[in-house]
């Protein structure tokens, strides 16, 4: 019995030793998505970094092209490895020393970067091998190019002049692997390296690859490559994101559409406008179940191809154009009306339909810029505040007691910036902070103080420096909306009031995509480029701009056709006047 128990003693212990010296788990991903991830990490990287791909010496996509098959059909990590060493060897010089890049790296203030971009994979020997790992490492910093050249992106470092050079194929064949990730690893690389919130996502934007690859591995035409690209970048939170076509998101949802117009109110989409006369919805029904399902939860099934900053701030993309969506034209709707739920079989339209009918409908609207209300307030709708009439509409607008800016929709660009003029005496406080892309360090952020719509104006007005100034806002504010009611905030007598904007600032660029749309155009994908801050770098992105005052429409008014928000923003001026 003693040496039974000395031998299962020692087996014991065998067992033991043998199980604390196992090899860690391996990845739930195959050799081949192991190996392609590597690949689009490491094409990334140099893309964006080497000369030989700014002198034009080099085709990046040509490149990338060569090399999956090599990469796809390696049977280890070893081997991977030496050949994309091998490729990048073969790519020319690129160790060219200490250059001015480097020295302007050093001299910049380290609590003014903000590098996003996780380039921590490209010093692990362990992953790559030592000889691949250190010559990555020469060109971290991007070594000065001398001569003319035609970089992935143009960057001068300021606002505006961002510009990715990509090549569009009108022979992409969605049936082919290699097409599918060319595809792929251009929009995975230029989120990497040109979007400033990679740290505010839900996920890890690098452990989000694999899963795509995998999926792409397994598409095998449009529809299938088309979504995995949207359900992808959806993942960003950033409602800038958009493709020029959408056509299977439309095919995937439903191309019949019920045609309303849809608000969020008390926690559900509310009818607001109905653009058919033979519809049975009434204007302040709240949705409550759509085909048999609750809303709430059609809205997650949407968002899954639509980038919202958070679930419950849902767009209009959301709301107007994918919501109501069935492949069948009849479709259950069961609504809350005057506190009853009723049920209705709804007629839906082809998209072309719908907007036709809003076109029409708008078409025969007074556009009303501003008006001056019976309470000698001025009312200005800055959807069509234009820089042409900016001074007539302020002109009527000199005598009046106070002014209402109505940013519920978008401003027009100049006409906008130029209403500081008339809301400030001078420069006044710094509204935001501005994070540009730094041209020799691909996904690191330079931020500044930025001072547009203020500085860049010479003339500064004033009349409505002293008097009482209301912004209404709510989700229909956003990207530049929000930038100008940042501006506007800094001016002492103005307050933001109505509802959260929908957090998505900064500037919106587009990079072309290399498939073309059904009718031959090229197709573009459009996300943040730049980052912006509140003026001692507040979060703004997914947050939004929270209202001075919180004021939120309700269904009864919406029924009565009431303007809460700016019956709100009268009443508020009023006020100021009366102390």
């Amino acid at each position: 019995m003693k040496n039974i128990a000395k031998l299962v003693a020692v087996l014991l212990c065998i067992c033991m030793l043998f199980t604390s010296c196992a090899p860690a788990e391996t990845s739930e991903y195959s050799q081949e998505v192991q190996n392609l991830e590597k690949l689009c990490l490491v094409w990334g990287y140099s893309k964006y970094r080497h000369p030989a791909f700014y002198t034009g010496e080099k085709d990046w996509d040509e490149e990338l092209l060569a090399l999956i098959p090599q990469v796809q059909e390696a049977k280890t990590d070893k081997e991977t490895n030496q050949i994309l060493y091998d490729w990048f060897e073969s790519l020319g010089q690129a160790d060219f020393g200490e250059t001015r890049n480097h020295q302007s790296w050093k001299n910049q203030d380290p609590d003014k970067i903000d590098i996003q971009a996780d380039i921590s994979w490209s010093k692990d020997n362990n992953y790559l091998g030592e000889k691949l790992s250190s010559a990555l490492q020469k060109i971290e910093i991007l070594p000065t190019v001398k001569g003319e050249s035609t970089p992935p992106v143009k960057n001068n470092g300021s606002n505006g002049m961002l510009q990715f050079n990509e090549k569009n194929y009108p022979d992409f064949d969605y049936g082919d692997l290699n097409d599918r990730l060319l595809g792929l690893f251009r929009v995975w690389n230029a989120v990497e390296y040109y979007f400033p919130y990679l740290d505010l996502m839900d996920e890890n934007w690098h452990d989000l690859l694999p899963e795509y690859i995998s999926q792409m591995l397994n598409a095998n035409d449009r529809h299938s490559y088309d979504l995995i690209l949207a359900s992808m970048t959806a993942k960003l939170r950033d409602p800038h994101v958009s493709f020029t076509d959408t056509e299977s998101i439309t095919e995937e949802l439903g191309e019949y559409l019920i045609p309303v117009n849809l608000m969020l109110i008390e926690g559900y989409p509310v009818v607001v406008d109905i653009f058919s006369k033979d519809c049975q919805l009434q204007i302040g029904d709240s949705i409550r179940k759509f085909n048999g399902q609750e809303i709430w939860e059609v809205i997650k099934e949407r968002q899954k191809y639509i980038s919202t900053s958070t679930d419950e701030k849902v767009r209009s993309m959301v709301l107007n154009d994918y919501l109501l969506t069935s492949h069948e034209q009849m479709m259950e709707i069961i609504v809350l009306r005057d506190g009853k739920e009723q049920t209705f079989e709804v007629k839906g339209y082809t998209r072309q339909e719908v907007y036709g009918q809003i076109r029409e409908i708008a078409s025969k609207k007074k556009i009303i810029t501003s008006k001056i209300l019976e309470e000698n307030i001025g009312y200005i709708q800055m959807g069509t505040l234009t820089e042409e009439n900016i001074n007539e509409t302020m002109d009527k607008m000199v005598e009046t007691d106070g002014l209402i800016l109505d940013l519920r929709v978008y401003p027009h660009y100049n006409a906008a910036l130029l209403m500081q003029r008339y809301l400030s005496k001078g420069l006044g406080k710094v509204p935001m902070q501005w994070g540009d892309p730094m041209t020799y360090y691909p996904g690191a952020y330079l931020y500044r103080d930025q001072t547009m719509g203020m500085n860049t104006i010479s003339e500064h007005k004033g009349e409505y420096s002293e008097k009482p100034v209301v912004v209404i806002i709510d989700e229909g504010t956003w990207s530049f909306g929000e930038y100008i009611a940042m501006i506007y905030q800094t001016n002492e007598n103005v307050i933001l009031l109505g509802e959260n904007t929908i957090g998505s600032d900064g500037d919106r660029k587009t990079i072309l995509l290399p498939d073309q749309t059904s009718q031959g155009e090229k197709r573009e994908f459009s996300f943040t480029c730049f980052g912006v801050y509140g003026p001692n770098m507040e979060q703004v992105q997914r947050i939004g701009l929270t209202p001075d005052i919180e004021v939120h429409p309700t269904i009864e008014g919406i029924k009565e056709g009431k303007d809460e928000l700016k019956e709100a923003a009268v009443t508020y001026i009023q006020e100021q006047n009366a102390k």
